[in-house]
């Protein structure tokens, strides 16, 4: 599928490819002594690699499926602001029958008018849907070339009606895990926007838009709020330190937001009927923090740098060293076997914790080859751990997203020289 959206991924790869065949093939008919470390220099092939043979391609002609908030409903977009739903079932993406409704509307952000397409759907009384702007459908809009809109149902403590959430980082249209930063009210009806929150002391950032860590929200943020009106926020923190420190607030138009916690570490946040769960910088490395009316306690400790030494996916956390992984929310832990994971930068679980896949991003090797890494293993040791270490095992700029416990898709290139991309799936 030849669109726009594509080329945010594929240039990607095809830089990767290129550089890894150059690497490969500049080595081959060289003599022993002129090769790194004394080694043969090996001819990658795309076709023939592991991994190809061990996935199967769901995005055959270029989908790039992202989840909706609906089970087993997914979406593609492209930059056009093409978007189509498509239900999961029986390992086959299929259309989906639900009715694609449109609703136009304006976004008011950094004092500029961002007009956005809203194409959404509706199931069991919720709404779901997503709209693309880019500066080719208006080029009156000088401050953000890209807008990403997101509309859903207000969570409870929100009350009733919608919000739509936008984020205006390009490098983020693949991922499932975006951070937004603007939160509108949203009237449904007649597509109408409003703010929530004062923008009085708002700051600019070097691009001249809005500071992008004045209001954030995540999907995992929103559905773990309970009955809570918050948001987050780093705007007391530098703008370098968005994502790995905030504070939580009250949403409101006050000049000065309510913070009920002060300097998180990271974005996970979960509030339940016991309190707020998060995690806070120690001296010593970071803890588990149980908050309750203002008060904080320590549910667990954790040596060692959040950053450098952990990597999390929701409640699990994972040390990279000890292979520890520690689910948060009841301090439970499991500890993986066989695996070396210390160069690793993401980690995925499965719903039913119980598998994980961890990913490396392209480092050169000893013959000058870009190769990415993958580890997939079981917590309960059910399965023997699968590692690939391969140019082109998966986009960097998306995410590794769970279809079921067994199934866990991401997007990579589907031909060889990395000019086309898809959804394909790793079962385990």
């Amino acid at each position: 599928m030849k669109d726009k959206a594509l080329k945010i991924i594929a240039a990607v790869l095809a830089v990767t490819t290129v550089v890894t065949f150059a690497a490969f093939f500049l080595t081959k008919d060289k003599s022993p002594e002129s090769k790194p470390s004394g080694k043969d220099a090996v001819v990658y092939s795309y076709e023939n690699s592991e991994y190809t043979k061990a996935v199967s391609v769901k995005g055959t002609n270029g989908e790039i499926f992202l989840p909706t908030d609906f089970e087993n409903i997914y979406f593609t977009a492209d930059l056009g602001n093409k978007v189509s739903f498509y239900e999961y079932a029986n390992g086959a993406f299929a259309a989906s029958s639900l009715p694609v409704k449109q609703v136009s509307t304006k976004l008011s952000a950094t004092y500029e008018t961002i007009p956005v397409t809203v194409n959404y759907i509706e199931k069991d009384g919720k709404t779901f849907g997503v709209g693309v702007f880019t500066s080719d459908m208006d080029d009156s809009v000088k401050v953000y070339s890209y807008a990403f809109v997101k509309l859903i149902n207000k969570p409870v403590g929100y009350g009733a009606g919608y919000l739509l959430l936008a984020d205006f980082e390009k490098e983020n249209f693949y991922s499932a895990d975006k951070i937004y930063s603007e939160i509108y009210n949203f009237d449904l009806s007649g597509g109408k926007t409003s703010t929530y929150v004062s923008n009085n002391t708002r700051l600019i950032d070097k691009n001249g838009a809005f500071r992008n860590d004045w209001t954030m929200l995540t999907d995992d943020f929103v559905a773990n709020l309970g009955g809570a009106k918050y948001f987050f926020s780093s705007r007391y923190y530098t703008a370098a330190e968005r994502g790995t420190r905030a504070d939580v607030m009250v949403l409101s138009n006050a000049y000065r937001p309510e913070i009920v916690v002060e300097d998180i570490l990271g974005t996970w946040f979960v509030n339940d009927a016991n309190g707020m769960h998060y995690l806070k910088k120690t001296d010593k490395g970071f803890a588990n923090m149980l908050g309750q009316n203002k008060a904080e306690k320590v549910l667990s400790d954790f040596d060692g740098d959040y950053f450098a030494d952990y990597l999390q996916d929701g409640k699990w956390l994972i040390n990279k060293k000890s292979l520890v992984a520690t689910d948060l929310m009841t301090g439970a832990t499991k500890t993986l076997k066989d695996i070396d994971i210390k160069a690793f930068d993401t980690v995925s679980v499965s719903p039913d914790g119980n598998k994980f896949v961890f990913a490396a991003k392209g480092i050169r090797n000893e013959n000058g080859a870009v190769v990415q890494q993958l580890v997939i293993c079981t917590a309960d040791g059910s399965a023997a751990p699968v590692s690939y270490s391969e140019p082109l095992l998966f986009a960097e700029s998306s995410d590794f997203i769970w279809l079921d416990n067994g199934n866990v898709m991401s997007v990579r290139a589907t031909v060889a020289d990395g000019s086309k991309s898809g959804s394909i799936i790793y079962t385990y």
